[in-house]
C-alpha cells in the first residue's frame, strides 16, 4: 500500500468539474420542478371558469425558463466556487500538508 499526498489541485480544472457536477443537478431539480409547476397549473385550471391551457402552459413555460436559469447560473456558480475552492485548498495544503490517501 503507498500513501499519496494530495498537494495541489488545478483551480481552473476543478471550476470546470464543479460546473458541470452543479448544472447536472440543477438540471434534475430543474426538470423536477417544471413538472411540479406544470402539474401545480393543472391543478388550478380545475377551478370553474379557468382556462386549462393558460394555467398549465404559464406553468410549464416558467418551468423551462427557471430550469434554463439554474443550469446557467449553477455552472457559473460551480466554477467560481471550484476556481476559489482550490486556491484555498492549495492554500492550506502549502502551509499543513495535503490530503493523505493510500492507493493500492
Amino acid at each position: 500500500m503507498v500513501t499519496q499526498s494530495i498537494t495541489r489541485i488545478d483551480p481552473v480544472q476543478y471550476g470546470k468539474v464543479l460546473a458541470i457536477l452543479m448544472a447536472i443537478i440543477y438540471l434534475i431539480f430543474g426538470l423536477i420542478a417544471t413538472l411540479f409547476m406544470g402539474l401545480l397549473g393543472g391543478i388550478i385550471s380545475t377551478i370553474p371558469g379557468a382556462d386549462v391551457t393558460a394555467f398549465a402552459g404559464l406553468g410549464l413555460i416558467g418551468g423551462l425558463i427557471m430550469t434554463i436559469t439554474l443550469v446557467i447560473g449553477g455552472a457559473i456558480g460551480g466554477f467560481v466556487m471550484g476556481v476559489i475552492g482550490a486556491f484555498i485548498y492549495n492554500f492550506v495544503a502549502s502551509k499543513v500538508g495535503g490530503v493523505k490517501i493510500d492507493l493500492e
